[in-house]
């Protein structure tokens, strides 16, 4: 039995303002792809389908498609719902399904999917979509943090095993959490808001007993044990994923044995995270590769370059990020109020208001205009008094 286990779509999502939707639709194709070239029998997905609980309709439409070309293409398909999904929407007619299974309440968490295959025995399925402690520690009677929801879980799971003798089967949970010990990035919603410390983190240990956990939250693909691990999302949605490899990963269970390999999945536009002065950001080779790319850009010019922004935008249209950080030979910094104190003449105040709110003082041709309009000022102000 091959299974794929992705998770984190967040489909609706846009990054820096700019939609998403093309570079979705084009994982979403290489995911049915792969279905198909590598004999895909059942895909995984570990919640945040969408990026929030209404989610818009060409968000809606395009996972109705993916669960059509998924389906079509040989694969069952199993969903659970994430911090950012609605349980109840995403949920919608999920028990009417046939071969696509969206598993969203927590009294479905002990009803485990069972596959029987003639290569791989009994493969059991258990769907934990997220649990939000606030809601849910008071109806299982235990604390309000994800670790004693989540042990609470893994008990009635344990149990559950024992009552239905399925101790020989292969044992697959999926989850949408935070394990202790992962890396995050910046495109996550904290999931343990109000929790103190790290109570909003889950020990990976706390899955003993199973052979595979399908772990989903996390943007990037990770491994927080040989059977514990976080697929991440299929595309990058901040800056701080520009060094992820995307993908998914792979099992393959035959014969009593389980391999996992990691899929990577091609990006529509590479993320790029550029810092240096103007003058090399204009002209090197060095950063040639970066101009068909989603680009992040800090300016380190101890002065404002004038026009940088537009500049920079004619080399790197796919900028998205514009971030002036002056560094080296910068001057001495005093407030507004100092610089005040010290001009002796009008014209003092306004270059230093120019140079103080763009960091760069006035050309020569600035100089000119502003001196005019000073004198206009002044012979309006003296016609007033006559």
């Amino acid at each position: 039995m091959r299974i794929l286990h992705t998770s984190d779509w967040h489909l609706g999502r846009s990054f820096h303002n700019v939609g998403m939707a093309d570079a979705q639709q084009h994982a979403i194709d290489f995911i049915v792809d792969t279905i198909t070239q590598r004999d895909i029998d059942l895909v995984l997905i570990a919640g945040d389908v969408y990026d929030r609980a209404l989610p818009p309709v060409d968000a809606v439409a395009m996972f109705d498609q993916a669960l059509v070309d998924m389906h079509a293409a040989g694969a069952t398909v199993v969903v659970t719902s994430g911090n950012h999904d609605s349980a109840i929407r995403l949920g919608f007619m999920s028990r009417m399904m046939r071969d696509v299974y969206i598993r969203t309440m927590p009294e479905a968490i002990t009803d485990p999917i069972v596959f029987n295959t003639d290569d791989a025995g009994s493969v059991c399925i258990w769907t934990v979509p997220y649990l939000e402690p606030r809601y849910h520690a008071a109806e299982f009677g235990v604390a309000a943090n994800h670790t004693a929801v989540m042990r609470y879980v893994m008990d009635q799971v344990r149990d559950e095993m024992a009552t239905r003798g399925l101790e020989g089967a292969t044992h697959i949970m999926m989850a949408h959490l935070f394990a202790a010990g992962a890396s995050g990035s910046e495109s996550e919603r904290n999931i343990g808001e109000g929790e103190v410390g790290t109570l909003g983190q889950v020990p990976a240990d706390i899955f003993d007993g199973m052979d595979y956990v399908a772990l989903g939250h996390l943007h990037g693909r990770q491994t927080m044990a040989p059977t514990v691990r976080y697929s991440g999302s299929p595309i990058a949605y901040s800056f701080s994923e520009a060094n992820h490899t995307k993908g998914m990963w792979l099992l393959d269970i035959g014969d009593g044995d389980l391999t996992i390999e990691p899929v990577d999945i091609p990006q529509l536009k590479q993320l790029a995270v550029l810092k240096d002065q103007i003058t090399p950001l204009l002209a090197s080779d060095e950063y040639s590769w970066a101009e068909d790319a989603w680009c992040q850009i800090t300016v380190t010019d101890p002065k404002r370059p004038p026009h940088a922004f537009r500049r920079l935008k004619e080399r790197f249209p796919g900028m998205l990020n514009f971030i002036l950080a002056p560094t080296g030979g910068v001057e001495t910094q005093t407030t507004y109020s100092e610089r005040m104190a010290k001009a002796t003449t009008d014209m003092d105040l306004v270059l230093d208001f120019v140079d103080h709110v763009r960091n760069r003082p006035a050309s020569e041709s600035e100089r000119r205009w502003l001196t005019d309009a000073l004198h206009h000022v002044n012979r309006v102000k003296e016609q007033d008094v006559k």
